[in-house]
């Protein structure tokens, strides 16, 4: 899968939402990060996935990405729900914030937090 992955973007092809359904979760972790770079912030809001089996470095840069993507509708209450599945990437100074928007966060999310930036 990963070397299909690779030939499909040599071949020029973007990783847009069409791609990222078809990689889906179960191959995304199987990106790298250049591969990760090239994603167009806004095809997440059209993809599925749930990078919580990734590394820790993929889950970063898909928070980067997903965070670009969902940041119109920052001020948004459904602004949580859209941003939730990457939050394993998330730095400390952005929980903070999402914390004074008194969200309301269940265990098994919080345990996927990363642990620097939860210190």
């Amino acid at each position: 899968a990963s070397a299909a992955i690779k030939r499909y973007v040599e071949l020029g092809n973007a990783l847009n939402a069409t791609a990222l359904d078809a990689i889906g979760t179960k191959y995304v972790c199987l990106l790298n990060a250049t591969e990760l770079k090239a994603i167009h912030p806004p095809s997440l809001k059209l993809a599925s996935l749930d990078p919580s089996a990734c590394s820790q470095e993929t889950k970063n840069l898909l928070y980067q990405k997903a965070k670009e993507a969902f940041s119109d509708q920052h001020h948004s209450p459904a602004y949580y729900e859209l941003i939730l599945p990457y939050l394993g990437g998330a730095p400390a100074a952005d929980l903070k914030v999402l914390s004074k928007d008194d969200v309301n966060m269940n265990v098994s999310t919080f345990v996927t937090l990363r642990r620097d930036a939860l210190m």
